[in-house]
């Protein structure tokens, strides 16, 4: 959808129109018992997809009422789920439209990856806002709390309750150690999974790693670690010549690396076409095939990351993991950790340099002694309190039932 500016009487109009909705569902109506509702960033997707498809599957729509709050319905209606909607979250103006807001009003549960406005419902009144968020990693905020915008949150760890009770500036006893939804994902068989993962091989030997680095510039220059200055879209990299000799590298040692754009990163500017081994992708091309990502993560055979969560969720796969430290003291004056020791919490080969880069790969791909393995296991211990049923136990505590 293309979005126009609003001139001032339709910013009124908006105001007041919201406002009165929102004051006489508070003061006359309660939530529906048999309603929830489900966002995500992107749409349908992550954490609240997960958990919809498992309640999907255990026979809760026979009971319950699914609304999805999304920005193109259009892409969903099609969808064979049973008593499911998908509506339209703003209007032309970026305003929340009237269906969307009244759905969010009479929902009893309000379930989302990205929950971050004040609530619509006062505390108390009978609606449940549970945040799943998008996952723990290492990085600090500067733009919060969102103390008000929900009732739970999940993290993996009870390492977690202190430094998110922090970065949300709510009550630990919001922060609840149960873990993600999609943790399920890494033990759920994909029929369609053998043929993407076989697309990205060169032949049944070829290894796989992933490149998952945390966004580093959005183009809109909103996050504070934006002020750093980088040689190269990449960590660790300094140029195209030292990607290319990566790459060069990769293919000797019948390796690849798939590199995965964080959705807030802007366009990396690098020629896939120059690179044999090392392959650019995104949410789309998981979309593309009818794949979630947490599915095909166990198919890897290490991670690359750095300051982010998706170094604290592949700990439960229990691979190698290397971790790009090359901008950590300038990470650190900008954006900054949430621990005070976060090089305590990456347990792996830490790189520097091009050449730490280059013996990581080499490691991988000769199969040499994982020597990380026991301190994963050591950091595991406070960052992943459980190791499956994550959407059960979000039943479970929720008391939901068919």
């Amino acid at each position: 959808m293309e979005y126009k500016k609003p001139g001032l009487i339709r910013k009124i109009t908006h105001k007041l129109s919201e406002k009165s909705c929102i004051a006489f569902g508070n003061a006359w109506t309660k939530p529906d018992p048999k309603l929830i509702v489900f966002s995500s960033e992107p749409d349908f997707s992550d954490n609240s997809r997960v958990l919809f498809e498992y309640m999907q599957e255990n026979g809760f729509a026979e009971k319950y009422k699914f609304v999805w709050i999304v920005n193109e319905p259009e892409k969903f209606a099609a969808l064979p789920y049973q008593n499911t909607v998908f509506v339209q979250k703003n209007d032309e103006y970026r305003y929340l439209r009237k269906e969307a807001l009244q759905y969010l009003m009479q929902a009893h549960y309000y379930i989302g990856t990205h929950i971050r406005q004040n609530r619509i419902r006062k505390a108390n009144s009978g609606q449940t806002i549970i945040n799943l968020w998008h996952g723990c990693g290492f990085k600090d905020t500067q733009h919060m709390p969102w103390n008000d915008a929900f009732d739970y949150v999940l993290v993996p760890g009870d390492v977690f309750i202190e430094t998110k009770s922090r970065f949300f500036g709510c009550s630990k006893d919001k922060i609840l150690p149960i873990g993600y939804p999609r943790y399920d994902l890494f033990r759920k068989e994909n029929a369609a999974m053998a043929d993407f993962v076989a697309q990205f091989k060169h032949n049944p030997d070829t290894k796989l790693v992933i490149w998952m680095p945390t966004f580093r510039k959005t183009g809109k220059n909103k996050y504070p670690e934006e002020n750093i200055a980088y040689q190269f879209p990449l960590p660790v990299l300094q140029s195209t010549d030292e990607l290319l000799r990566l790459d060069n590298l990769c293919r000797k040692k019948n390796l690849v690396i798939l590199v995965k754009k964080h959705q807030y990163q802007q366009d990396f500017g690098i020629d896939q076409r120059s690179l044999s081994n090392i392959v650019l992708i995104d949410n789309q091309t998981f979309e593309d095939h009818h794949i979630q990502m947490y599915e095909f993560l166990p198919h890897t055979d290490a991670l690359i990351s750095d300051y982010s969560s998706a170094a604290i969720d592949y700990l439960l796969i229990d691979k190698p993991i290397g971790f790009t430290l090359d901008d950590y003291e300038r990470y650190k004056e900008t954006r900054g950790f949430v621990f005070e020791n976060p090089l305590d919490y990456m347990p792996g080969a830490h790189i520097y340099t091009f050449d730490e880069l280059a013996a990581f790969i080499v490691d991988i791909a000769d199969g040499n002694e994982d020597t990380y393995k026991s301190q994963r296991a050591e950091v595991r211990k406070h960052t992943n309190k459980y190791s499956s049923d994550f959407c059960k136990r979000i039943i479970e505590r929720f008391e939901l039932s068919t």
